[in-house]
């Protein structure tokens, strides 16, 4: 016990060394856990879940000692806004704090359900757009199924959600067809 006590240490001395401090860390941690109960109480799942904090703190760790890597290696002050929900969701992705108490329909991949809507709401609101403009695209749906299809049986990285997301903010400067 005491040597996770001290790994967790440094892990925080080198996050405050790279400009992350605990308030930073515990600012996403609230942010992440509000989306989490809206996700929760607009599927209704309350009852057959719980978000494991400790498995969400460390999604939350890993994402800044990654994105401090990241601005260490490349010398840069701040990563793009595909970084910050790229590596996010990927974190989310592998940690999985949803954790299953009671069987429902579509359990088996509610992580991967609230990590699709996690990255479809940000980018959305990154570029000023409301779900409510988007869905009525079918191209839209098909964005959407397939990014759901792809957490659920495809190999996730950091870099290919960037990837998937500079690709969506690419074709918002085209003319959405009618």
């Amino acid at each position: 016990m005491q040597g996770n006590k001290l790994m967790e240490e440094s892990v925080l001395i080198y996050l405050s060394n790279n400009g992350v401090n605990s308030g930073t860390i515990a600012s996403r941690f609230r942010m992440i856990l509000d989306m989490l109960q809206k996700f929760i109480n607009i599927k209704k799942i309350s009852q057959s879940i719980i978000v494991d904090k400790k498995k969400l703190k460390l999604a939350i760790i890993s994402y800044f000692i990654d994105t401090a890597r990241i601005k260490e290696f490349h010398n840069i002050p701040n990563t793009n806004t595909e970084k910050i929900y790229g590596y996010m969701a990927y974190w989310l992705y592998r940690r999985k704090p949803i954790q299953v108490i009671k069987d429902f329909p579509g359990s088996e991949f509610i992580n991967e359900l609230f990590i699709a809507t996690y990255i479809i709401t940000g980018i959305l609101a990154e570029k000023s757009l409301k779900t409510v403009q988007v869905s009525q695209y079918t191209i839209f749906e098909e964005f959407q199924e397939l990014l759901l299809y792809n957490f659920k049986y495809r190999t996730i990285t950091q870099q290919s959600l960037e990837l998937m997301i500079n690709a969506f903010y690419t074709g918002c400067y085209f003319k959405l067809p009618s």
